[in-house]
């Protein structure tokens, strides 16, 4: 298929700088695709990753903040895995870690440097699994709870930059009050979306799935915690390809033992294949002695393949939540994202405008603006 001359020479020019920011151990014609060695009984051993960045300018009503930020909805990272799948009985084991000197949800009207050590909880991954078709699949050690990414179902196309996690987004940034100060009130407190338990240290089981259902449990811990409690979760998901349609879901109840913390969250998402359009929605809700956050999450999403390169992908969103940073408050929220496709090159190039509207009774706040613009390329 012919390409469109101006997105070879885009991704050329981001290639470049993103080939710049891998170690140069790595071999030239070796970028485009992870790094596999086969061993001899068909072990695989794979290094793989991604860079993700981008420029976030955030309004905070009185004062325009701009930085070259690491996206956190789709963070820069890099993985080991070796993997076996050539019997009955499969076997995968993954390290895998982010690094993020400035993210776009810890930068801030306070913090605009970044940092460059390495903490512990960068560690994303660090887990074995063993499955079977017939009897599912077994995880053991850090990585996503059953609950993880139950909030975050999404057949838009635009996920990269816009999802239920409107935090990863300016999330660091505060209100300001209408009466010219900062408040105490960040983006991140004001807008949660209650997604399980996130990545835990964990036993983790799945069942196999039946005409596209399945379930999953896990008991964890949360390694970098000052003291171990325990952690619990179920999930049920779905997934459905059907002529027409991509269907997904996933439901999911967690309980924090130390905190008595519960939450309920779930998100559905559908592709119309021969048009192009999607509806996502997510919900959830926290369960507690003191306020009970809870929000619902809608996205109208569109993609077509305009350009040789690969599609083009656009979405609408719109957040609503209740008592989420504080008892008797509101926080709401519209975006529009954009995201371009260069397959050739494993690039996304992505754009997002949104609107942080947040207002509970001890104070007014003017709203809050963000544009981010950026790539995101895989190896």
């Amino acid at each position: 298929m012919k390409r469109l001359p101006q997105c070879a020479q885009l991704g050329s020019a981001l290639v470049l700088v993103a080939a710049a920011m891998i170690p140069s151990a790595l071999h030239a014609d070796s970028i485009f695709q992870p790094i596999e060695y086969t061993l001899g009984d068909g072990t695989v051993v794979r290094i793989s990753g991604q860079i993700n960045m981008g420029v976030l300018n955030y309004d905070d009503g009185q004062g325009s903040f701009t930085n070259v930020v690491n996206n956190d909805n789709s963070s820069s990272r890099v993985r080991l895995q070796i993997l076996n799948t050539t019997g009955e009985w499969k076997f995968e084991s993954t390290i895998e870690a982010e690094y993020q000197p400035l993210a776009s949800n810890v930068v801030s009207q306070y913090q605009d440097e970044p940092n460059w050590d390495f903490p512990a909880t960068n560690i994303r991954k660090a887990e074995v699994a063993l499955s079977h078709d017939n009897f599912g699949k077994l995880w053991l050690g850090q990585g996503s709870m059953a609950s993880d990414g139950t909030a975050e179902v999404d057949n838009s196309g635009t996920s990269v930059i816009a999802y239920s996690s409107l935090s990863d987004t300016a999330g660091g940034y505060f209100f300001r009050n209408s009466g010219d100060g900062l408040s105490g009130i960040s983006v991140g407190s004001a807008f949660s979306n209650f997604d399980g338990l996130g990545r835990k240290v964990r036993v983790r089981y799945d069942t196999p799935t039946f005409h596209g259902f399945g379930l999953r449990t896990s008991y964890g811990e949360d390694a970098f915690a000052d003291k171990d409690f325990p952690l619990y979760d179920i999930a049920a998901v779905y997934s459905g390809d059907f002529d027409t349609i991509d269907l997904d879901a996933a439901m999911g109840y967690a309980w924090n033992d130390e905190t008595d913390i519960e939450t309920l969250s779930g998100s559905i998402s559908g592709l119309h294949k021969p048009t192009g359009i999607s509806l996502t929605l997510a919900a959830a809700r926290e369960f507690t002695d003191g306020i009970e956050g809870r929000y619902g999450y809608v996205k109208l999403g569109y993609q077509h393949a305009f350009f040789g390169c690969g599609k083009t992908a656009f979405s609408v969103d719109y957040y609503f939540g209740k008592d989420i940073a504080a008892a008797g408050s509101d926080s709401s929220s519209i975006g529009l994202a954009a995201v371009q496709n260069i397959d050739d090159y494993n690039l996304q190039l992505w754009a997002l405008w949104r609107n942080y509207a947040y207002d509970d009774s001890a104070s007014e706040y003017d709203d809050g603006q963000a544009v981010f613009g950026g790539a995101l390329f895989k190896f």
